[in-house]
């Protein structure tokens, strides 16, 4: 499953946001839905629509809504 079809399972409208983002803004925030998903998963929880919207919310501002650190992607 596509990033882009589990986004469409959370919320339509912030699926189709999410289509419409580009570069830098899509790089943001891919891995900020990426990092929901997994926190998430690991608290068996259902990923939260709102969560979705402010991540692309802040994506599309330039904001990433965590601090990066040197192996941060594999840590999530």
């Amino acid at each position: 499953m596509t990033l882009q079809d589990r986004v469409l399972q959370i919320d339509h409208i912030q699926a189709r946001r999410y289509t419409k983002l580009v570069g830098d803004t899509l790089e943001i925030a891919t891995e900020g839905i990426i990092r929901h998903l997994r926190a998430c998963a690991r608290m068996d929880v259902n990923p939260d629509a709102s969560a979705v919207r402010e991540i692309i919310d802040d994506a599309i501002n330039g904001r990433r809504v965590f601090a990066e650190t040197s192996n941060d992607r594999l840590a999530a």
